[in-house]
């Protein structure tokens, strides 16, 4: 027994040493082949293009004063380390570069030339060192013609390359503040109540109503909204900017506060404006990217006819539907597309599965456009009129067919959820999913 155990134990070293010495020296390898031949393997802080220059600070990127587009250099910065060297290349400049686009990087000037003849490659040259190149990541345009795609490839560094400080300037107001306190974020909008989104314990102040549950991704949703602010432009900071204010969002944690007022510039235009009161800063902001401003408190709630807690992944599932004298068990099968099963009854499969998108909330029914609480009245009144009753996994749900609208009220929970419904053929009744 003691024999066995040495031996196992001798075992166990010899494939730690194996997995030390032999997978790691594989791994090393593998590595080095990833980065072996790149042309710019090492990380980028300067660049010279054709009009003008910019540096990395910080992370992120400018000309001057002028914060540069995040996402343009980020693609930028991409392409050139796709860049693989083939081989190097002897022979006179001009047989390889007719028509040279020069740029720096890092300070060192680097050439891009003609393609080669089997246009499957293209020469560069850092100084007068001339290399065989190729880029290896893919392109964002389509052809037919796979000898085009290398040209394409390099069509597109070359153009990005190639564009003007006011095309590569920034936009996203985010990317103005790299330190935005987001803990907490605090939205008002005239004429509606504050509320106030609280990412470090992941809850809305107002809370949801009982049975609906803060968004699972609060910080992603938010932040989704957040980048599509966009500016046209800094503007001179001015108090005759404000005109009449429409909103604030004002972002905190313990230590610090940044506020972003919303102000319509003047009474002859639609033009709107954001100030910050603090940095005395102001931009023009582009029209059709300040939903985050608009959007409700709802927006930031799951808003599921079943919530997520109650709702269990099925291969066969029952549900009981009832209305008036008439009942019937529906078996229904989780598969594409869904399979159901009933005695005594025929089932409208196209109004079924229409039916189900509202209860499951699948595809374009995700979420109710909004929910709202059941009161005594309303759920005395419901059940002493004639609705057609479902019982599914634990909840009791009604419809309850309003004109352009229908609301599936969960009795379990307490709750009605609300959706648009323009199609006035279905009625939510027994007789539209069961024959």
């Amino acid at each position: 027994m003691k024999r066995n155990l040495a031996l196992f134990g001798v075992f166990i070293c010899l494939m730690i040493m194996t997995y030390l010495f032999q997978e790691k020296r594989v791994e090393k390898e593998y590595d080095l082949a990833q980065h072996e031949d790149k042309l710019f393997d090492f990380e980028i802080n300067h660049l010279k293009l054709p009009t003008f220059e910019v540096e990395k600070k910080d992370g992120s990127w400018w000309s001057g004063n002028d914060l540069l587009s995040h996402n343009a250099f980020k693609q930028i910065e991409k392409k050139l380390s796709e860049i693989k060297k083939i081989k190097s290349i002897e022979g006179k400049w001009e047989t390889f570069f007719p028509h040279p686009f020069s740029f720096e990087v890092n300070h060192k000037k680097w050439t891009i030339g003609d393609l080669s003849l089997d246009k499957q490659a293209f020469y560069i040259a850092e100084t007068d060192k001339i290399s065989l190149a190729v880029i290896e990541g893919g392109s964002t345009q389509l052809t037919q013609d796979e000898t085009e795609i290398e040209a394409l490839k390099l069509n597109e560094l070359i153009t990005l390359l190639s564009k003007s400080k006011a095309e590569l300037k920034e936009t996203q107001l985010f990317r103005f503040y790299p330190n935005l306190p987001m803990e907490r974020v605090v939205l008002s909008v005239e004429g509606s109540l504050p509320f106030e989104l609280n990412f470090k314990e992941h809850k809305t102040e107002p809370p949801p109503i009982s049975g609906i549950s803060v968004h699972k991704d609060l910080v992603g949703k938010f932040f989704s909204l957040l980048t599509q602010i966009n500016i046209k432009q800094e503007l001179p900071y001015s108090d005759k900017l404000k005109f009449k204010k429409l909103g604030e969002l004002k972002f905190l944690n313990d230590s610090s506060a940044v506020t972003w007022e919303l102000w319509l510039k003047s009474k002859n235009s639609a033009d709107a404006v954001i100030i910050d009161p603090v940095k005395k800063k102001a931009y023009l902001m582009l029209g059709g990217s300040l939903r985050v401003f608009f959007i409700q408190i709802q927006d930031y709630w799951d808003k599921k006819v079943i919530p997520q807690k109650d709702f269990t992944s099925f291969t066969r599932t029952n549900a009981i539907f009832i209305q008036g004298d008439k009942k019937a068990v529906v078996t229904i099968l989780n598969r594409e597309p869904l399979g159901f099963e009933v005695q005594g009854y025929k089932i409208d499969q196209a109004r079924m599965e229409f039916l189900i998108q509202f209860l499951f909330n699948l595809a374009a029914k995700d979420q109710a456009e909004r929910v709202s609480l059941l009161s005594k009245t309303e759920k005395q009144q419901l059940l002493s009129e004639n609705h057609l009753r479902i019982e599914i996994m634990g909840q009791e749900l009604i419809l309850w067919r309003k004109k352009e609208e229908l609301i599936v009220v969960n009795l379990t929970q307490g709750f009605k959820a609300h959706f648009n419904l323009l199609d006035e053929s279905f009625n939510g009744k027994f007789e539209d999913v069961l024959k």
